[in-house]
């Protein structure tokens, strides 16, 4: 805990090691997102994909006015869920791959 705390101290008033580890956090950020991003849009918006197929299925198959309804107000909020999810990554994917972020640790 001592080795720790003096670390935090030594990386908080040395501004050339705070610097790049700051740099070295962002690269690693940047390394994740254009990895792992592409890979989650593609599980959101399967998954998203299977249940908008499960939930036509329930409501083609749903007899009464209530349960269409019902599942028509889910398929509604996965929609819009998907939706949402989906733009999110995109935008944060489009930010990371264009450096938009790059002048932000430019000046360090």
């Amino acid at each position: 805990m001592r080795n720790l705390m003096f670390r935090l101290a030594t990386v908080l008033t040395d501004t050339n090691q705070g610097e790049t580890a700051l740099k070295e956090s962002y690269e690693a950020f940047k390394s994740v997102v254009t990895t792992v991003l592409p890979i989650l849009i593609s599980v959101v918006l399967l998954v998203g994909m299977f249940f908008g197929i499960s939930l036509g299925i329930k409501f083609a198959k749903a007899e009464d006015t209530e349960a269409r309804d019902k599942v028509k107000g889910q398929l509604i909020n996965l929609a819009i869920g998907v939706g949402v999810a989906a733009v999110i990554m995109i935008v944060c994917n489009v930010l990371v791959a264009n450096n938009v972020f790059e002048g932000l640790f430019s000046n360090l």
